[in-house]
């Protein structure tokens, strides 16, 4: 039996947090640079909103001066979900975290009484001590525990956050409810080609032959329906599956023409992607590095191009890497063009403490070791950012647009200052 755990309106509820002004409100987070909406409150749905609303289109579906428009703070988000992930880790087993704000854990071998007061038990618990409203939802399989926890976050006559989706009448009963868009696995274009066969509900898309959904779109489309049927196929959670590749960009909150300004955004990049190699246990082959323009401004010729350097020896040292992507950047660079996106990609990685070393490399890689250890200590104590390579400038002109942050609260504007 599968569990997940899902933290509602994950965002809204975390900027609640610091501000309870907020509640009962229509809140929507929004995207980098202020673009789409990411996350709603409740109220907002009820609005007409739709998740990735351009903000620009929110008066479309109602009146925009009674939406409050947040921009994005992941590192505070990142911040409360472990907070939330700490005390689930203390009392499930298995835990294996899906998303930001979802995971999944196996239900040991209790009655279902028992189980079912012991989580409705975690659900209070995480909302007083953290302050996020989740919801947990039980089933033979990940799918279906999907949908058993979308029914304990939709109904309100689930008062306790927790439901049971174990009986075959009340699976069967719950597919023919849920639209086959609803499903986890299915996106728009599945969606929208199953429909075009008839297919409107879950219960219409388990009564296909397997396969038929085999041959005609793919295996893990097949283990999704097997799910559904409540076969247990075992869907591999992405946060089991080291990374192939890693990348770190953003689309900067205007035309940069700067080489330095540009070069500034692609040492902080390249820094976090060597943060993330090391909290994996990786090493990057090669570094690549990629710069592009804006297509749809007139006034500028476009331009895009990216550069592949090979490493002398794996690495996940932050200088190394910081000076290869640099190197890279400088050997695609050319003037006279407007860019409004970089980004850097860490490639050829290997896992693991075995590492291929140069005879001819001079570079000292248990020092470099060393040292980017005491780094990730000290950081991981006093910031993300606390100790930092020193980039040409610091103006963070390439920064994403956000004018949207919540300056009302005195308490969120002093913890995210203190969290980065």
């Amino acid at each position: 039996m599968y569990g997940l755990v899902d933290c509602n309106n994950f965002f809204v509820s975390c900027e609640r947090v610091f501000d309870p002004r907020l509640n009962g409100k229509k809140v929507v987070v929004l995207s980098n640079n202020d673009g789409c909406v990411i996350a709603r409150s409740n109220e907002a749905k009820a609005a007409g909103i739709p998740m990735g609303c351009p903000a620009f289109k929110i008066k479309e579906h109602t009146d925009p001066s009674q939406v409050i428009q947040l921009s994005a703070r992941h590192i505070l988000y990142r911040d409360l979900s472990d907070r939330v992930m700490q005390i689930l880790d203390q009392e499930v087993v298995n835990l294996q975290q899906y998303s930001v704000d979802e995971a999944f854990f196996v239900l040991p071998q209790e009655d279902v009484e028992t189980s079912h007061r012991v989580m409705a038990d975690v659900v209070k618990r995480i909302k007083q001590y953290v302050g996020i409203p989740v919801s947990v939802g039980f089933a033979p399989t990940r799918t279906l525990a999907k949908v058993a926890n979308h029914i304990a976050k939709k109904d309100r006559r689930i008062t306790d956050g927790v439901y049971w989706l174990v009986r075959p009448e009340a699976i069967d009963i719950i597919l023919r409810r849920t639209p086959i868009e609803d499903v986890w696995g299915i996106g728009r274009r599945l969606s929208a080609s199953l429909q075009a066969r008839g297919i409107k509900t879950a219960a219409d898309f388990v009564k296909l032959p397997p396969s038929l959904v085999r041959s005609q779109y793919s295996v893990t489309l097949e283990r999704t329906q097997r799910e559904l049927m409540g076969h247990d196929c075992q869907i591999a959670n992405p946060v089991d599956i080291a990374h192939k590749t890693i990348m770190t960009s953003r689309t900067f909150g205007k035309i940069i023409t700067d080489r330095d300004e540009i070069a500034d955004a692609i040492v902080n990049f390249a820094e976090r992607t060597a943060r993330q190699l090391r909290n994996e246990g990786s090493v990057a082959g090669s570094i690549m590095t990629y710069v592009r323009g804006d297509r749809f401004r007139e006034d500028l010729p476009f331009y895009s191009n990216s550069c592949q350097l090979t490493l002398d020896t794996p690495t996940n040292d932050t200088m190394t890497i910081v000076r290869k992507a640099l190197n890279a950047f400088y050997h695609i660079w050319r003037e006279g063009f407007g860019y409004r996106k970089a980004g850097v990609m860490a490639l050829d990685i290997e896992h693991g403490s075995g590492i291929q070393l140069n005879l001819f490399d001079p570079d000292d890689y248990g020092k470099l070791r060393r040292l980017m250890t005491s780094i990730d200590n000290i950081n991981n104590m006093y910031g993300s950012r606390s100790v930092k390579l020193t980039p040409s400038l610091q103006r963070g002109e390439w920064s994403p647009n956000q004018n949207h942050f919540n300056t009302q609260s005195k308490t969120l504007y002093f913890y995210t200052g203190m969290i980065r």
